[in-house]
């Protein structure tokens, strides 16, 4: 009879392991996500993902490798993932003897700027562009060969101040701390107004002026092209009357988006600082009409006869 006992006690307890070992074999496999499993979470600093948990035992424990880049916690079924620091690192999470690994990507927020174009008139107020994401060491390019604008950024604020000085093209590039975005603002300073009649133009200030009021335009083929303030020929040379007159060398064949030589031959004016002294000046072709072209320099512009 006692060797029975034994024997069912043995009996028994080999049921009970068989049972325990069949119940601990029918917990299902962690899956994080809804519907299907996730394997990597990418977010930005400073913000929180959530994400349902199922699978194991129902209880679940969350351990982060590297807390100083994320931190993470259950909520009964669900997994809470906050951002501290860029960088990547994993989590994992256990269920009674399951247990799933979680990579994290902490990435810098999207890199954006407010404009993507602006247009602004010499001696406008400021314009201000808001420069956001990227990171906090967020740099910019400046590309302005001709000098039309001023800019000043401050980082603390995101915002970009644009200044505008004459009229010409520019671009600001914006380059997130990682290297790995960059974003580009068109910026066109132009005065109001459109140029029809030949002449030499300031474009300093908020509309188009003539530097020269010309009442006089005479163009040579091979000689050249003056521009008069007065009626009367050569009127800057005659000693009864003080006035201002520009000789440039004949313009052939000007293609636009080019950049030529402008050759002031002579220049006599009033002034005490003249704009332009005799000689070469690089100017860029801005537009070829049927029988003018427009040139643009540092604060000024021509639209002047050529030669085809």
């Amino acid at each position: 009879m006692k060797n029975m006992k034994i024997i069912l006690c043995i009996v028994f307890c080999t049921i009970c392991c068989f049972a325990c070992e069949k119940q601990k074999e029918e917990y299902p496999d962690i899956q994080i996500g809804k519907e299907m499993h996730t394997n990597e979470l990418s977010l930005n600093k400073q913000t929180e993902k959530k994400l349902l948990v199922s699978g194991g035992n129902g209880k679940y424990h969350v351990e982060v490798e590297d807390s100083k880049i994320a931190t993470a916690e259950m909520s009964m079924d669900t997994l809470k993932v906050k951002g501290l620091l860029e960088g990547k690192t994993f989590l994992t999470i256990i269920s009674h003897d399951k247990r799933v690994r979680l990579g994290i990507n902490v990435t810098f927020p999207e890199l954006t700027i407010s404009h993507s174009t602006i247009q602004i008139r010499p001696k406008d107020v400021s314009k201000f562009v808001s420069i956001s994401g990227g990171g906090e060491r967020v740099t910019l390019e400046e590309n302005d060969p001709a000098d039309v604008i001023d800019i000043k950024w401050d980082g603390s604020t995101s915002m970009l101040e644009i200044i505008p000085k004459y009229e010409g093209e520019a671009e600001v590039i914006a380059i997130s701390e990682d290297k790995k975005e960059k974003k580009t603002l068109r910026i066109n300073v132009k005065p109001d107004g459109e140029l029809t009649i030949p002449g030499w133009y300031d474009t300093r200030n908020s509309a188009y002026y003539m530097v020269l009021n010309n009442k006089m335009i005479v163009k040579r083929k091979n000689v050249g092209t003056w521009i008069v303030n007065s009626a009367r020929p050569y009127g800057g040379k005659i000693t009864t009357y003080n006035g201002s007159q520009i000789k440039i060398a004949p313009i052939v064949n000007p293609v636009k988006g080019d950049s030529i030589d402008l050759n002031v031959l002579d220049y006599s004016t009033t002034q005490t600082d003249p704009v332009l002294k005799v000689g070469k000046h690089r100017l860029y072709v801005e537009e070829v009409r049927q029988s003018e072209v427009m040139l643009r320099g540092k604060g000024f512009k021509f639209l002047l006869p050529y030669q085809k």
